[in-house]
């Protein structure tokens, strides 16, 4: 993401590149967020891939297994409750 200040904030004014309209598209969460582009990526890609990355992540058995021998049941159903949240993207 490029946060407004930042160098990427700068190059990205400077290529053209789409960013945020608004204060809420800068977060990651937000239904308006839109990453920057890659070379081979739109940024409504890039999100898609980070959201399944999350989904695929969280939801590994190998992941869980490793969290309920460190931190307990408790914890691996909190992370549940958190992955089951699917977040709304306008792009």
């Amino acid at each position: 993401m490029a946060y407004p200040g930042s160098q990427l904030y700068q190059t990205a004014l400077k290529d053209g590149l789409p960013l945020p309209k608004t204060w809420l598209g800068y977060s990651q969460h937000a239904v308006d967020t839109l990453p920057l582009p890659t070379k081979r990526l739109g940024g409504a890609e890039v999100l898609r891939f980070r959201d399944k990355a999350f989904d695929t992540y969280f939801s590994n058995p190998r992941y869980l297994e490793l969290v309920r021998g460190k931190f307990g049941e408790e914890t691996v159903r909190h992370i549940r409750e958190m992955a089951s949240h699917k977040l709304e993207r306008r792009y």
